[in-house]
Parts: structure tokens; sequence; C-alpha cells
């Protein structure tokens, strides 16, 4: 076994240890709290450089929609002009399509009546005709069937 130290020097080594330790800690814990403020400070600039840019791009931005929108404003006011063009050529097309079928009309019941006056006079001049000729044969139409026994 190893010889123990004296009481007397085992009592002076504690004390230096006490004494060491006790002024130590708060040089460690000052060191340490300025570290971290060191940190909190380079994390805080590099925000606020993040943020400045952030502000930046915000504001480039910003101005490109005030041109994108400034242009499909012109496309829309543009775009409203041709569909009332579209519009009245589409109203014009439907008021020509009522008075050609107006027309159309107009004409069917003007000319069909004396047509059909018309053709039946001709078909009884026909047959007054045969009739004084002595033939009284209606006319043939078309083919005659023959009757399969």
């Amino acid at each position: 076994m190893a010889p123990r130290p004296p009481a007397a020097a085992w009592v002076v080594f504690t004390a230096l240890i006490a004494s060491t330790t006790s002024t130590v800690w708060p040089v460690v814990i000052a060191v340490a709290a300025t570290v971290v403020v060191a940190l909190l400070a380079m994390a805080a600039l590099s925000l606020a450089r993040t943020a400045a840019q952030l502000r930046d791009l915000a504001s480039e931005l910003s101005e490109h929609a005030e041109v994108v929108l400034g242009a499909v404003e012109d496309t829309v006011v543009r775009a409203r002009a041709e569909l009332d063009r579209v519009d009245d050529l589409v109203g014009s097309a439907e008021a020509i399509s009522q008075t050609v079928g107006s027309a159309s009309r107009l004409a069917q019941a003007a000319v069909s009546t004396p047509l059909i006056k018309i053709m039946a006079f001709g078909a009884g001049t026909a047959r007054a005709g045969r009739r004084l000729r002595g033939r009284d044969e209606p006319p043939r139409r078309g083919r005659r069937l023959r009757r399969v026994s």
C-alpha cells in the first residue's frame, strides 16, 4: 500500500482545488456565453442579409407582375372587342337567315299553287287531246308487274 499523505497536506490540496475550480467556472461560463452571443450575432446578420435579398426579390417580382398584368389587361380588352364584333356578325347572320327563310316560304307559297294548277291544266289538255284523237287509253306509267303463278 501506498503511504497516505499527512492530513495537513491533504487539507491544503483540497483547498487549492476548491479555490481553482471556484475561479475557473465563472471564466468558463463567461467564455461559453461570449461564444453563444457571437454565434447569435452571426445568425442575426445572416438573417438580415437574407431578409434584404428577399425584399429585393419581392420588389423585382412586383415589377414583373405589373408588366405581365398590364399585358393581360390589354389582351382582355382586345378579346372583348373581338367578341363584340363576332356577336354583331352572328346577329347579322341570324337576320339574314330569317330573311332567306321568309323569302323561301313566300316563294313556295307564290309558286307552288300556280305551278300545280299549270301541271293540272297540262294533264287535262293532254287527256282531252287523246280523247279527240280517239285514244281513250290512260298513259302507262312505269312497268306493270307480272303475276307469277
